[in-house]
This record gives C-alpha cells, sequence and structure tokens, in this order.
C-alpha cells in the first residue's frame, strides 16, 4: 500500500510539473517500473509520445550559413529550445561535439539539464577501432582485433573499459557492439567492425563485451539486425541488397542476434538493407518507381522476426534516418511512419538538426504524425507502444540525468591503466599472416627504413613509434618516408628505384587494397630486384595480400585509422600502430619486442577464384609453429 501511495503522488507530480524529475521522484517511480510506465505515457500529450521515440544530433548548429560549419561543443538557447519544446527522449553525439574530457562532461550536463521530464538518452557509437567518438578516450583496438586476439576476456575487457569512460561522461546508451558476420571480404562499410565470419566467435565475444559494458549501467544496442555483412554496398551511400537465402540467413546471420539477446542485450539497431529472402514486398520510392523494402521499414523482419519470433521485448532503434539508402528513396515522413509500423521504437536522425530549416523540418514530421495518427488506429498504438518501452527502459535502467562530475572523469577517461590495457590487447591481436624468415626482423646498430603509406600523418605515426623502438633497442634508424597511393598505379620505374635505393627495410602499408597491379605490387617487386626486404603491413581489412604476390613477409593489425564515416573526420587509431610496428623487431637479446598470438578471425580468399588462400585461424609464430 505504501508503495502504491508513492506511485500515485509520484504520478501527480509528473501530471502537473514541467521540471526534470529528479532522482529521488525517479527512484520512486521504480518500485513498480511496469505500472509507471504504463501511468506515465497514459498522460503524455501526442507531442511527449512522439518526442520520446526521438534520438536527434546536433553536430552543427549554424544560423548564418557560413562557409564552414560551425561545430556544437557548447549548448545554446536555440538547442535547449529544441529538446524541450519537443519534449525529446534522446540525443546523440559525434566526434565533432566531443572536444576533451571536461568540455564532453559540461556539453551533456547541459543537454540533460534542457530536458522536459525524463531523463534523456545521451548516445554513441564507440565500437572501438574503426568507429571511435571521443577525441580524448581509450579506442580499444576494434572487434576484428578482438576476433584475431580469441579471449573474451579481452573482449569484457573492451566493454568494461569503454563502459566506464562513457558513465564517467554522462553517456547512458552505446550504439555496440557490431553483431555482422563479415561473410563478404568486399564488404565497404562493415569490414574489420565485425569481430570473425564465424557465428561462434562472434557470439562469445559480442557476449562478453555486453557484460563488460553492463558493469557501468551502459545500455547496449546490437547492429544492424538482420545482418550487415554480406553486402557489397555502404547504406550510408546506398541502398544494398543481401541475396542470401533464408536458410543461409538462419545459418549464419541470425545466430549471433540470437545469442546476444539471450545474453543481455537491451536494444537492437536496424540495418538499410533489403533481404529479399525475408522479405520480397515492394515499396515505392520517391521517384514513383519500385524497391525492395529495406529492412529497417520492413514489418515482415522487425515485427515478424524479431517480436513474434525471437520474443525481443527490448527497444528496436533505427540506423541513422539521414543516411542516403533512406533519403535518397523515400519521403522523410514517409520513411519514419512506416519504419514505426514496421515495428521500430526509436528513430535516430530523421532530420539532422543543424540550422533552423531543420526545426522546420522536424515541427513537419510531428504534425504529420500526430495527423497519420488520427487516421490510422495501427499507427497510434505504435507510437504508445513504443513510448511506452522507452519510458520502461528509462526505468528499469536507472537513467536518472544526474550531472556527471568533471573531476570524476578526467581520473578515469584516458587514463594510464586504461591506456596501457589498450596496448596489451591490441599486442595479442598482431597476427603474421606470411613469414619467409624475414620476421622478427634484427636492427643492425645503424638501420635506414623506408616508410610508404598513403596519408602523411599516418607515416609520421609510424615514424614517431620508430624511433621510440630505435631508443629501446639501443640502435639508430633513419626514417625516411613517403606518401603513395598503395591503391592506384601511378609511379614510374625511375621514381620507385630513386625511392627505394639505398634503403635496409621497407615498411609498406597498404590499406584496402581493391585491385591487383597498383603500385603496391611495383614497389614489392621493385625492392625484389633489388634485394631489399619489403614487410606489408595491411593497415585496415586483412584481405589486402589477396591482392599481391611475390610477399614475403605480411602482418594484419585491424586498423589504423579510426573513421566517423558520417562525415569523413579521421584520427589515428595509435594503440594498433604501435603494437603492429612492435611485432616487426627484436631487441638487444634477439627476442621480439612483441611476439605475435593473433589468429586470423576471417577466410581470406582469392577475389577471383573464391578459393581461400589464408583460411580461418591462420597466424604464424616467430618459432614457424601455423597454428590453426
Amino acid at each position: 500500500m505504501k508503495k502504491s501511495i508513492l506511485l500515485f503522488i509520484s504520478l501527480l507530480h509528473f501530471q502537473l510539473a514541467a521540471a526534470p524529475l529528479t532522482p529521488q521522484e525517479l527512484e520512486k517511480l521504480r518500485y513498480n517500473p511496469e505500472q509507471s510506465a504504463e501511468y506515465i505515457v497514459a498522460g503524455m500529450s501526442q507531442t511527449e509520445k512522439i518526442g520520446q521515440l526521438m534520438i536527434l544530433d546536433f553536430r552543427y548548429w549554424d544560423i548564418f550559413r557560413s562557409p564552414v560549419p560551425v561545430p556544437v561543443i557548447n549548448i545554446n538557447n536555440d538547442i535547449k529550445n529544441i529538446i524541450f519544446h519537443y519534449r525529446l527522449g534522446g540525443v546523440v553525439l559525434f566526434r565533432e561535439n566531443l572536444i576533451d574530457t571536461h568540455q564532453t562532461v559540461q556539453l551533456i550536463n547541459d543537454i540533460q539539464s534542457s530536458r522536459y521530464k525524463l531523463p534523456l538518452f545521451i548516445s554513441t557509437d564507440q565500437e572501438g577501432g574503426y568507429i571511435t567518438r571521443l577525441r580524448v578516450g581509450t579506442e580499444m583496438p576494434g572487434n576484428m582485433a578482438l576476433g584475431a586476439a580469441r579471449d573474451p576476456e579481452l573482449a569484457k575487457l573492451t566493454g568494461d573499459i569503454h563502459g566506464s569512460e562513457l558513465s564517467a561522461l554522462g553517456f547512458n546508451m552505446n550504439f555496440g557492439p557490431v553483431a555482422d558476420i563479415n561473410n563478404n571480404q568486399n564488404n565497404p562499410v562493415i569490414g574489420v567492425r565485425a569481430y570473425s565470419d564465424r557465428k561462434e566467435l562472434t557470439e562469445i565475444l559480442s557476449a562478453a563485451y555486453i557484460r563488460g559494458i553492463h558493469q557501468h549501467g551502459i545500455i547496449t544496442a546490437l547492429k544492424h539486425f538482420p545482418g550487415h555483412g554480406n553486402v557489397s554496398a555502404d547504406s550510408h551511400v546506398a541502398l544494398p541488397v543481401v541475396t542470401s537465402d533464408e536458410k543461409s540467413w538462419r545459418q549464419t546471420e541470425l545466430p549471433p542476434f540470437t545469442y546476444a539477446l539471450q545474453h543481455g542485450a537491451d536494444a537492437v539497431m536496424t540495418a538499410h538493407i533489403i533481404v529479399p529472402a525475408l522479405d520480397d514486398t515492394k515499396i515505392i520510392t520517391r521517384d514513383g518507381s519500385e524497391a525492395g523494402t529495406p529492412a529497417t521499414l520492413s514489418k515482415p523482419i522487425l515485427t515478424g522476426i524479431l517480436r513474434d519470433e525471437l520474443h525481443f521485448q527490448g527497444l528496436i532503434i533505427t540506423d541513422a534516418m539521414d543516411m542516403k539508402a533512406i533519403t535518397d528513396n523515400f519521403n522523410l515522413n514517409f520513411a519514419v511512419e512506416r519504419a514505426l509500423t514496421a515495428g521500430a521504437d526509436i528513430i535516430l536522425m530523421p532530420v539532422k538538426m543543424w540550422d533552423e530549416d531543420a526545426v522546420k523540418r522536424l515541427d513537419s514530421l510531428y504534425r504529420y504524425l500526430d495527423e497519420q495518427a488520427q487516421k490510422n488506429p495501427e499507427l497510434q498504438q505504435r507510437i504508445d507502444e513504443s513510448a511506452r518501452r522507452v519510458v520502461l527502459m528509462k526505468l528499469n535502467k536507472a537513467i536518472s540525468g544526474s550531472a556527471a562530475d568533471p573531476l570524476i572523469a578526467q581520473h578515469i577517461v584516458a587514463s594510464e591503466q586504461h591506456k596501457n590495457q589498450e596496448n596489451y590487447v591490441s599486442e595479442q591481436a598482431v597476427t603474421v599472416i606470411k613469414n619467409d624468415g624475414i620476421l622478427p626482423y634484427h636492427l643492425k646498430q645503424n638501420n635506414r627504413i623506408l616508410v610508404i603509406s598513403d596519408e602523411h600523418p599516418r607515416n609520421q605515426l609510424i615514424k614517431k613509434h620508430l624511433d621510440d623502438i630505435a631508443r629501446e633497442t639501443e640502435t639508430h634508424i633513419h626514417v625516411s618516408t613517403q606518401k603513395i597511393k598503395t591503391d592506384k598505379k601511378r609511379l614510374s620505374e625511375k621514381k620507385i628505384n630513386s625511392m627505394i635505393s639505398g634503403q635496409d627495410l621497407i615498411l609498406l602499408v597498404t590499406y584496402n587494397l581493391k585491385n591487383r597491379n597498383t603500385d603496391a605490387q611495383f614497389i614489392i617487386d621493385s625492392a625484389d630486384s633489388a634485394g631489399i626486404s619489403v614487410i606489408v603491413i595491411s593497415a585496415r581489412d586483412p584481405y589486402d595480400i589477396a591482392y599481391l604476390s611475390n610477399v614475403k613477409a605480411n602482418i594484419a593489425i585491424y586498423g589504423i585509422t579510426g573513421f566517423d564515416i558520417t562525415n569523413g573526420q579521421r584520427n589515428a587509431l595509435e594503440t594498433n600502430i604501435r603494437s603492429g610496428l612492435r611485432t616487426l623487431f627484436s631487441g638487444k637479446n634477439s627476442e621480439p619486442l612483441n611476439s605475435p598470438a593473433g589468429r586470423l578471425p576471417v577466410d581470406i580468399k582469392d577475389p577471383e577464384s573464391g578459393i581461400v588462400l589464408y583460411p580461418y585461424g591462420t597466424g604464424e609464430t616467430y618459432d614457424r609453429q601455423n597454428t590453426q
């Protein structure tokens, strides 16, 4: 009886007050979260309900249309008013928003203080490796690196570190882990973001990551259902089609999602991909033509499979609705309505909230959904159902909106302990794919090493770590660098010979080769003729060796650059570079600075024949044993 009275008082206060609910008021509502969610939603206006279903980004705010967009690093009154007036349920932050620890905490605190009543979801994509959002933080080496390391405890540690840092900053939701199976080595969007091309390894590692991040109360969102691994197009710029039959999908792509849902995943993010084997219906595009129905807009996939078959009761979140797979093909308002009726609970980034025109589009979306819901009881039912699910998640996960402490965050984010653990994990992941007696390379007293990669900053970072190795080994390394687009064919024989002349060793850093007979091959052949050793470093996807011949030594480091794919902001993934370079050389006692332990978490196939050249499990060690 006492709990019922407290609940009644709290709900009465909720109906009357427009101020954010205090942690104490929220705590009372959590006594009976299901009943509280029902009562809260029953008392909401339509605007409040729709608002709870929206997670928006405020990456830029530029009312003066400056030539260079102005990043949002401090909240302004315009954004405060949007959050409050449109009763938003959440915000997603990107690299542009996150300058350093103190600024990030202040920004998130200010965002939370702008809310209407319920605390906001504050979300980001801190996958690790290739996809990292924090400029100051512990990236960790990435999912495929964890797949190469093969240790669930390291995946759990990764989740633990991400969770502790995100929580300290004020985040409460992370879009991860990636449960996609990278079973297409030409996949342009997943690649090293996946743990493996094997379902068993993906299941174990994704569940371990969830255990780690859940220690800090962070909501997880599996992505990208029903599986984005077997595509050859990027849904950021196109609408991919998955040609797998249903049996293959159920045997390969589905199990990691099912396993992770059974092991605590809170939410699932949809994929903007067409999967005819699961939904062969057609949908009218904005130009009047027909196309397959993307999973994000598919009721058979989101409701039929995810809800009814898998009995998932957590949140279904769309991938960003401003991606070209959606915007190039569908009207915004129609796409959002269709996603909701398909079964989605949260609409991620339906409008780029970057200027005042965006507010008009957002307002139009709210009015459209309200008008359609008045005509379509099914849509109204879905809005009510999703609002309850969102509120229930906020109550169950104890999302309070309390201000984070920047001093505490300073001690946690990118701490020395976390950075040392990051290096340890990346060291376990480095994989020697091929070694014809070159590795570990024994440094002489004086060495001339040529570094070739496609970016000047990358060359300079490699030089920095080679300088560190020289100091550690008490040798001298003269490093020269060349910026060469290794996937093109532009070099002359004269240029190459001049470039490699007098070098003892060449470090050839490749990055996602897609063709044979490129300058990378030209360099390998020319160096071989000159008697100069070449070590190929596959800087991101490990598949580069499939496009090269006459390679004597090749390592995979599973990522050299973190990349915010939504706008092209790049950052160095330094831990992978450091650990990869340390694996190449022996020290003063002739022992390797880092002994390779990684094993391929994928098959590497010949791009033409499909024959497996280097199978899953390949990983040479310096005692010449090949581990399968």
